[in-house]
């Protein structure tokens, strides 16, 4: 965090949008939240109504959003935009890094944020909106234009499945009332997208201005929620790591099998709380806790027992299976989803 020029209780959040009406007032509306209220001084995004020649390339954003950290103006630097085939974009990652300013990017465009509050997709959208010869949206997937032209739009799937049947870029849109009911499942299904498309956080990083579909705006969403989740999705039968847990499940014989281990220093207490870590779920994530038929170690070299789990032994749970779609483990900040079926 960058020193400012002055003493406040509480820093400043600076987000510089390319949208000058979708993303504006979606951030805005976020920044006037009790959540945001609670841990900000303010929230500045840009460009406001006054800007008569607002900046909306990535590269200028950046450079935006850099002088105000340099300026000790804000404490908390993003720069918020879209694929669409802009210049530079390799440079604006790189240069963003090290200047400290974090990067909210979607491809095909900010609508791949608004269309993970209601599903898992992985299509690779190559249009935002469809728009006739003069440059105008046909406001496809409605009633009255019921199909996309050329090709299949963002905006057209998210009306045409009813997800916002009034979806409009327009100004006077509430985008923010539209999908905030849904902001648990966003960030759930962004993290789901960014490990089909090989972008998770427990691999080496692809060059991200080469992906569609693709969302990590939920990374500054949780700068105005009271806490971070670090979510990991996962096929059955691998090793999935996240938060010094690893767990790996299967199903068998009509039953889910997990196998849990750690790395923490401490021991971990096999008690009823930990119990409800085992939990299976669905897209809408409706939660169903795990009913343990037994238990086994399958390693246990360092003293573990019923009672404490220590690092490296590996414990397995028998649990019933409810056919849900997948299975949870959640633990403090940590969600690891495993896709069963």
């Amino acid at each position: 965090m960058r020193k400012r020029n002055r003493v406040s209780k509480k820093p400043v959040l600076f987000i510089a949008c390319e949208g000058t009406s979708t993303e504006f007032n979606y951030f805005t509306s976020w920044g006037e939240t009790e959540e945001a209220l609670d841990k900000f001084e303010r929230v500045e995004v840009y460009p406001d109504e006054n800007e008569n020649n607002p900046q909306t390339n990535p590269y200028q954003l950046f450079q935006i959003a850099k002088n105000a950290l340099d300026s000790g103006s804000a404490d908390y630097a993003w720069a918020v935009f879209d694929k669409d085939n802009h210049p530079r974009l390799p440079d604006t990652f790189t240069d963003a890094a090290a200047a400290g300013v974090n990067i909210a990017f979607s491809s095909r465009s900010f609508e791949e944020w608004v269309l993970m509050h209601f599903e898992k997709n992985n299509t690779p959208f190559n249009a935002t909106e469809c728009k006739n010869a003069t440059g105008r949206p046909i406001n496809c997937g409605s009633h009255t234009v019921p199909n996309c032209t050329p090709i299949d739009c963002l905006t057209g799937h998210i009306r045409r499945r009813n997800h916002i049947s009034g979806y409009s870029k327009k100004s006077d849109f509430d985008l923010f009332t539209a999908i905030h009911q849904n902001t648990e499942v966003a960030l759930t299904n962004s993290a789901w997208l960014r490990f089909q498309v090989g972008a998770s956080i427990n691999v080496a990083q692809p060059p991200l201005h080469n992906l569609n579909p693709y969302t990590n705006v939920d990374q500054l969403i949780y700068l105005f929620l009271p806490s971070t989740l670090n979510i990991e999705w996962g096929n059955a039968n691998t090793n999935i790591q996240l938060n010094n847990w690893t767990i790996n499940t299967r199903l068998d014989n009509g039953d889910i099998v997990v196998n849990v281990s750690h790395t923490q220093p401490n021991p971990q207490i096999l008690n009823a709380l930990f119990l409800d870590s085992l939990v299976t779920t669905d897209d809408s994530l409706n939660e169903t806790p795990g009913t343990v038929i037994n238990n086994q170690y399958l390693t246990n070299n360092n003293g573990s027992n019923n009672q404490i789990l220590r690092a490296n032994d590996v414990i397995e749970y028998r649990i019933q299976n409810n056919n849900q779609q997948y299975f949870l483990f959640k633990n403090d900040n940590t969600r690891i989803f495993i896709t069963l079926y």
